[in-house]
């Protein structure tokens, strides 16, 4: 009977190691596929530093502002690097505004 739960004991020590193990191998995965999802960003954006980038278990999240021009290919260069399975586009669009009527500025008038 002693025996049969040293084993028991030793199986659930395994089993608890090896799964400790493997979220420690994912994070890293993780961390290093966010950095060169980063860097093929860098490439394609004027402010990279205003992308947040962010990835769990192959799938990126990208928050934050870019010029419309941009926006494509921000997604293109996330869904490009390799181990990348799905990207999430949380990002805002700065749109020039053009010049401001007096409706849209707020003055409107009575005549």
């Amino acid at each position: 009977m002693r025996l049969l739960t040293i084993v028991a004991i030793a199986a659930l020590a395994a089993g608890a190691y090896h799964f400790r193990s493997s979220r420690r191998g994912q994070a890293r995965t993780s961390d290093h596929l966010a950095r060169r999802v980063r860097a093929a960003i860098e490439a394609s954006v004027a402010n990279p530093g205003g992308v947040d980038v962010r990835v769990q278990r192959g799938t990126v999240t990208l928050r934050g502002r870019v010029r419309k021009e941009e926006r494509d290919s921000v997604l293109a260069a996330a869904l490009g690097a390799p181990g990348v399975t799905q990207v999430r586009n949380y990002l805002e669009i700065d749109e020039d505004r053009g010049e401001l009527g007096t409706m849209q500025s707020g003055l409107a008038t009575g005549i």
